[in-house]
């Protein structure tokens, strides 16, 4: 494992013109402006476009998130997450969607743009929770932190990925590792603190999963009750269980989620193959992320998205458009 991405390494501040120098290093890489920092051949637009990964892949990583005091503090303190779940998971989307489909101009703005909004999020820790201590100062500009979300985040989707749509080679996990190093690069997060393949994934992750980095916080537990009960309540059960059982012992436990037994894994069995069969069946326009298709239309050189990805993009983000 890299050391700078250790559990214990000392916090690194991304100050803006360390950002810079990490968008200019995305600027002269060898990548089409037009498609943005991958396209349809990468593995990153391979994995992260169809639906039901992205978005179970979403609830499931912020479980693994929420354990980092850091993150749950941050989360519960400046977001409105509880107060209006949608316009925050609008805001993220469109953030997030507009890096990995955006064209090159866009990455860039919306790079910026997001570092000025992670500069108001910052504070103090207000109760122990492993090696944090209470009044511990917090911010979301920080490498150590960001690469918990960055990597927490697609190491949910890849796994996914292989759940719901086919199993991935050892090959294919290490080129979206190596795809990822540019979208990392997005908020900051140097190539030095980032796994170089996936075998260094399972390391970081086993490591932190390991420490006391990790740890129960408080208002990490109210935003982890908040969002399962915002599943609604026929599927709840089913689907809450299945998200659990694909995540690490350690979380489970910080968040008191389901246990791992016999009945809770021949469930999310069940439900995974459910599920699976939808993914896989779904008509394309729904199967794949609106972001998706509207940058397979810019590509092709056509105005703007079609009227129904107009309308899908509207429900999810409030907005007909995003990254046309």
């Amino acid at each position: 494992m890299n050391p700078a991405a250790a559990p214990d390494a000392a916090p690194i501040e991304v100050d803006e013109a360390s950002l810079r120098r990490s968008l200019e290093a995305v600027r002269k890489a060898p990548i089409d402006p037009k498609k943005g920092l991958f396209g349809p051949e990468s593995m990153f637009w391979e994995v992260n476009k169809h639906t039901l990964v992205y978005f179970l892949g979403a609830v499931q990583s912020v479980q693994m998130q929420l354990c980092h005091p850091w993150i749950g503090t941050a989360v519960f303190d400046h977001s409105k997450i509880m107060t209006d779940p949608r316009r925050r998971a609008q805001l993220t989307y469109s953030f997030l969607w507009s890096f990995i489909y955006g064209d090159l101009d866009m990455v860039m703005k919306r790079a910026m743009g997001l570092y000025k909004v992670h500069g108001r999020v910052q504070g103090t820790i207000d109760e122990k929770a492993g090696t944090h201590a209470a009044g511990e100062h917090y911010q979301a500009n920080e490498v150590n932190a960001l690469l918990w979300v960055h990597v927490t985040a697609f190491l949910c989707r890849v796994r996914l990925y292989e759940i719901l749509v086919r199993p991935l080679s050892t090959a294919e996990k290490d080129r979206f590792v190596n795809e990822a190093k540019l979208y990392a690069m997005c908020f900051g997060i140097p190539d030095t603190a980032h796994p170089q393949d996936w075998q260094e994934v399972e390391d970081y992750v086993a490591a932190m999963d390991a420490s006391d980095t990790l740890a129960r916080n408080e208002k990490g537990m109210k935003i982890r009750l908040f969002l399962e009960k915002s599943i609604p309540r026929p599927l709840r059960q089913p689907v809450w269980n299945f998200i659990c059982m694909q995540l690490p012992e350690r979380t489970r436990q910080l968040l008191d989620l389901p246990a791992d037994n016999a009945a809770n894994r021949a469930s999310a069995l069940r439900v995974g193959k459910v599920l699976g069969f939808i993914q896989r069946t779904l008509p394309a326009k729904l199967a794949y992320v609106p972001a998706y298709h509207e940058a397979m239309a810019r590509i092709a050189g056509k105005g703007g998205p079609d009227w129904l990805t107009a309308r899908i993009n509207k429900a999810i983000l409030g907005t007909p458009r995003l990254v046309s």
